[in-house]
């Protein structure tokens, strides 16, 4: 059994044959057929040297002539033609040996035809090899011994000779087979190597490609056809920069390796025209030599990230509602205008600031649904009568800002606004109804000397202006200039003073009393808020509460105000003294001003009821709906509600059911001031006098300030009023004196 196995494992490592490929079989066959009709002359030449007639050359040489022949021929399989070739060969070497007379030199022949033999890696063609060898020592050493050898031994003991020659064909056959085996393993490693990378090339979901060294495509596998549309047939021969769109050529080779760089991000062209984007991926294989043999390049399409990541740049430097670009891009574009302004023959670079007039009106009358509608129309219109150099973006809200690089001057620019204002002269149609929008525009300029220009800088001034012309009445262009950089300074340093000035004890609360008609009598009073600048003094309320409300500044200072004014009604100790304080539009708006007010009320002790919440009637109509929710739940606290400046709001009587549950109306300045000298505006006071005792509320006339318009109001049974013939605000500790004095009358 052991010998059995030791035998079986020697038979293992012995080789397979039949493992060449026919194209490398042929390729060696052809050349050992040549081999076999180069002996053929040279030996008949060596036959006349030896001294013998050509005939008998000729006569020698034929057989090996005659397989040579039949060797050449196709017709016969692989075996037949091999065979033919060994015994050519062979028989060459025994017309050589005996040609020279047996001479031991010429047995070498055989060894080097045997070993030449063993390159067909053939069992059959091999043992045959051997057994011509053995035939030709021994059958020919017996019965022609002087063809065979040249000594005496191999004369009278063939046999004996014959096996000395064997035992070193056997060795130099123990050699041949090793080689043998070894090319066989090396050989069926690399085909096994070759089929992984075949398998791995032509089933890789990457699309891949074989590319020699000058850029032609030598093999594709089917992910990159599939990638660019092409078949195979159309690829193969192609130079690879093909597929590259003409402009992104760069002249460079291609493929190529660069140092440092394992990937590259390059357009490639399908087959259809379109365009696609690539992760290209190139390695280098190199030959035996270790020299640069082709490129392994790996095409993965990144075409769905690219439009991923351009949709998220758009969307990064866009406003998603008008497609306009958002502020991000145009601080960039103009900071690029403000670099060409510098370089030598650039122009003057102008912003224009865009405001549209009362959009809140329509954005809160008619829903955000419309307002968006409308921004989205006003967006075309201007975008319709720029120019494709200028730039317009949505720069936030209802504002939108316009960049036009190289202008000669300001008439130049201002042209350009009055563009802008007659794209928008045109009524515009929104849910079946005409509506006119107008803006307010601010300009600013700067020109090819002006090295401070920042875009930042530019920004703020056009601001500025565009504020101005709201002041100036809107619908206008303004230019910017120097006073109104001062009043922007003015407003932001404001700004930033107004955000600390609560932290630091600078505000303060004055109080208006009112009264009663026509006895006088104190029945309340209005809290009023002042600023005590450290630098600037008393800074009136309309220089500031603005600012506040724009900033939402407002809601911590007003959330103050009223803790502030019920703490001081509380001190007082006046359960007839009726608190009233303002509450602005953003403060109504606010989800958390009800539970402000409920805080207020519980930490200072006031009674609800002692408090007074004064509304303006605008705030209340720019949006109704959620007003009415926000004042039924403050009436649930129990706190009385004012409407103040009742009657300049556009549509007061047609919405005046829906400022119910209030309890007060209190009249416009501005009316009373008339009531004296102009009729309607006496009438106007009357009518709503009246209209509040209908709905039994109180009516409180603001701003009297001539004891004539006391008398008329008092004659009109208005119930109360207030103003500079009562009173003017005062600090808390006048009040109290004014209110002990009352106690002391009663």
């Amino acid at each position: 059994m052991d010998l059995l196995a030791t035998a079986r494992h020697l038979a293992s490592r012995l080789p397979r044959g039949h493992t060449l490929p026919c194209a490398v079989w042929e390729r060696r066959h052809r050349w050992m057929v040549r081999v076999l009709w180069a002996h053929v002359p040279a030996l008949v030449l060596f036959a006349v040297a030896r001294g013998y007639t050509v005939q008998h050359g000729l006569l020698d040489v034929s057989a090996p002539a005659l397989a040579a022949a039949a060797a050449t021929s196709t017709r016969f399989p692989r075996r037949p033609r091999a065979a033919l070739v060994v015994m050519g060969l062979l028989t060459c070497s025994a017309v050589l040996v005996h040609l020279w007379g047996g001479r031991t030199e010429g047995h070498f022949h055989f060894f080097v035809m045997v070993a030449l033999l063993s390159l067909y890696e053939e069992w059959f063609t091999y043992l045959l090899s051997f057994a011509y060898v053995l035939f030709h020592h021994t059958i020919g050493g017996v019965f022609e011994p002087h063809s065979v050898y040249d000594h005496a031994g191999g004369w009278h003991a063939p046999l004996k000779w014959a096996g000395i020659h064997a035992l070193f064909i056997a060795g130099l056959g123990v050699v041949n087979i090793i080689c043998w085996r070894l090319n066989e393993d090396a050989r069926l490693e690399t085909v096994a190597s070759e089929g992984r990378f075949r398998s791995a090339f032509d089933d890789a979901p990457t699309g891949m490609a074989m590319v020699g060294l000058d850029g032609i495509i030598t093999r594709v596998n089917e992910a990159f056809c599939a990638r660019t549309g092409f078949a195979a047939e159309e690829l193969i021969g192609r130079p690879l920069d093909d597929l590259t769109p003409v402009d992104d050529r760069d002249g460079r080779p291609w493929p190529r390796v660069e140092e440092g760089v394992r990937e590259i991000e390059r357009r490639f062209m399908r087959r259809d025209g379109s365009v696609g984007w690539a992760l290209w991926q190139h390695s280098m294989t190199r030959d035996l030599d270790g020299r640069p043999a082709a490129y392994v390049s790996h095409c993965l399409d990144i075409s769905l990230r690219k439009r991923a990541e351009d949709q998220l740049s758009w969307q990064a430097h866009h406003d998603p509602l008008t497609g306009l670009p958002n502020r991000k891009l145009f601080v960039e574009r103009l900071e690029g205008a403000l670099e060409r302004r510098a370089a030598p023959g650039g122009g003057r670079v102008a912003v224009l600031f865009v405001d549209l007039d009362n959009f809140k009106v329509v954005n809160d009358s008619l829903g955000h649904g419309a307002g968006d509608r409308l921004l989205e129309a006003v967006a075309e219109r201007l975008r319709r009568v720029l120019r494709p150099d200028d730039v317009i973006a949505r720069f936030g809200g209802d504002e939108f800002t316009v960049l036009l690089a190289n202008v000669h001057d300001e008439r130049h620019a201002l042209r350009v606004a009055d563009r802008l204002a007659g794209a928008l002269r045109a009524p515009l149609v929104l849910d079946g109804e005409q509506r006119f929008i107008t803006a307010s525009v601010g300009l600013s300029l700067a020109g090819p000397g002006d090295d401070r220009a920042e875009p930042q800088a530019l920004l703020r001034d056009a601001d500025a202006a565009m504020y101005r012309a709201k002041e100036l009445g809107k619908a206008r262009c303004e230019v910017f200039d120097d006073s109104m950089r001062q009043r922007a300074v003015e407003r932001l340093e404001l700004e930033s003073a107004l955000r600390g000035a609560e932290a630091r004890g600078e505000l303060r609360l004055h109080y208006q009393p009112q009264v009663t008609l026509p006895e006088g009598r104190i029945t309340g009073v209005e809290a009023l808020l002042r600023w005590e600048h450290p630098e600037h003094g008393l800074i009136p309320p309309l220089r500031f509460i603005p600012i506040a409300e724009q900033t939402g500044v407002i809601l911590p200072i007003g959330a103050w105000v009223i803790r502030e004014a019920c703490r001081q009604a509380a001190a007082w100790g006046d359960p007839s003294l009726l608190m009233s304080v303002n509450v602005s539009p953003r403060q109504l708006g606010a989800p958390e001003f009800v539970a402000v007010v409920a805080e207020a009320l519980e930490e200072t002790g006031l009674a609800p009821e002692s408090l007074c919440l004064e509304i303006t009637e605008s705030a209340v109509l720019a949006d109704a709906d959620a007003a009415l929710v926000m004042l039924r739940e403050l009436k649930t606290l129990g706190v009385k509600l004012a409407i103040d400046d009742f009657g300049v709001g556009h549509a007061s009587l047609r919405h005046l059911r829906q400022l119910l549950p209030v309890d007060t109306l209190k009249i416009d300045k501005s009316f009373v001031d008339g009531i004296l000298s102009d009729d309607d505006d006496s009438a106007i006071v009357e009518a709503v006098v009246r209209l509040a005792h209908s709905l039994g509320l109180e009516a409180v006339a603001e701003g009297v300030e001539h004891a004539e318009q006391a008398e008329r109001l008092s004659g009109m049974l208005c119930q109360a009023a207030q103003g500079y013939h009562f009173a003017r605000p005062l600090p808390a500790g006048e009040v109290a004196r004014l209110l002990r004095a009352r106690s002391g009358a009663r």
